[in-house]
């Protein structure tokens, strides 16, 4: 027992480190303050000289933790600095035209879905390749379902709040995550309509719309703009974002040089990339002109209409028209979901099986030509290859199965 004449609080270290008696406990204790927090514990010692050594060696690994960023102060902990972050990104991108406020909210929602509380309280500084293994294990323990991507989306919100971190000087270097995936790629075409599939989806769209003509009015309208919106994406190859965001204004009908035939030239896209344009294929103007009719709206005042062409993104209807049609999986092995986005990818392989150059459709889609490559023309493969069986040489006598 501590002897009643002795303090009920001293210092060692000049100062830094107090060893001091609390209410209830029979032992010392020791503390010190760090960035508005005070770090104590429990010596469990009852003589002061025994209490002083604890507390020394205590303080000197403390040190350690701090130096490492074990120890973190509250405005270093991920919960903080993540709001911090997101204010940052809308502000310097999503304010100022670089980033769209679609994306802005898809970060918010992740981190405030499954990444924000579980890292709360965890500072930054500790957030390395060990801590996103342990985050990715108890993810995949409590959610047995959970999808690669969906992972890799979390990843991605993670490292935006840590390089937030390093730009203000927090972290002095960036954690590499490092993921055991499967080293082969999936090289798979992605899904897109055949000519015969893109027609039964005409077909079905334009029944569906009819028969809600007399049953539902603005469901009938919901789907005389769908069907032009298919018509629109694959007349055009535009991202789905960049079709929901496209505005009367950015629309020109102008006549081809070459054909002498309408097209539309599509201007200030916004897009993964930044800002382009476009000029579609020919069957984009008739569904333009029809979205301009339904919303009583004439060429001249649609040069200065900052409206948008499409009022609602009728997902769910088009969904309900693929399992009609059995169109919403491809015929492929492993069958792959079709969905908005193979408006776009089945604009690029009717282009390639007409035989448009890989660069501009690359260029007019705002793409790669090693994405074209890759993900399509490598795909369709012999389909792209007509002069595969012309004669290299006028004088060979002897063809095979002539």
């Amino acid at each position: 027992m501590t002897d009643n004449k002795l303090p009920q609080s001293v210092t060692i270290l000049e100062g830094k480190v107090h060893v001091f008696m609390r209410s209830g406990s029979p032992f010392w204790w020791c503390g010190f303050h760090f960035k508005g927090k005070y770090l104590r514990a429990s010596t469990k010692q009852k003589h002061l000289e025994a209490a002083k050594a604890f507390a020394k060696d205590w303080y000197f690994s403390k040190q350690t933790e701090i130096a490492s960023g074990e120890i973190s102060s509250p405005k270093h902990e991920f919960g903080k600095l993540a709001d911090e972050a997101l204010a940052n990104y809308k502000s310097m991108f999503v304010d100022r035209g670089q980033r769209s406020l679609k994306t802005y909210e898809g970060i918010e929602g992740i981190l405030n879905s499954r990444v924000k509380d579980y890292f709360k309280k965890v500072a930054v500084q500790t957030i390395d390749n060990t801590a996103w293994h342990k985050y990715k294990e108890d993810m995949v323990a409590a959610y047995p379902s959970i999808k690669r991507g969906t992972l890799h989306q979390y990843k991605n919100a993670i490292r935006m709040v840590l390089n937030y971190a390093f730009r203000q000087g927090i972290l002095k270097q960036l954690p590499q995550f490092k993921d055991e995936y499967d080293t082969k790629k999936n090289n798979s075409t992605r899904a897109w309509f055949t000519a015969h599939e893109y027609s039964k989806l005409h077909r079905t769209i334009a029944a569906h719309a009819e028969y809600l003509s007399t049953r539902d009015k603005l469901l009938h309208q919901h789907a005389l703009e769908l069907y032009d919106y298919v018509i629109f994406g694959t007349n055009t190859g535009m991202r789905v974002g960049e079709m929901n965001a496209c505005r009367f204004c950015d629309v020109k009908i102008v006549k081809e040089k070459t054909t002498d035939k309408r097209i539309l030239v599509i201007s200030n896209i916004k897009g993964k990339r930044g800002i382009g344009n476009c000029q579609s294929f020919y069957g984009a103007v008739a569904a333009y002109e029809r979205i301009l009719k339904r919303r009583g709206m004439t060429h001249a005042k649609a040069k200065d209409s900052t409206e948008k062409l499409f009022l609602v993104h009728h997902r769910t209807m088009f969904n309900k028209i693929l399992e009609k049609t059995k169109l919403k999986h491809t015929k492929t092995t492993p069958p792959t979901k079709r969905d908005f986005v193979s408006l776009r990818s089945t604009y690029i392989c009717f282009r390639l099986l007409r035989g448009a150059p890989i660069y501009e459709i690359a260029n007019n889609c705002r793409t790669s030509v090693a994405m074209i490559q890759e993900h399509y023309a490598k795909q369709l493969g012999g389909q792209l290859m007509r002069n595969i069986n012309r004669l290299g040489y006028e004088d060979w006598e002897s063809e095979p199965n002539k």
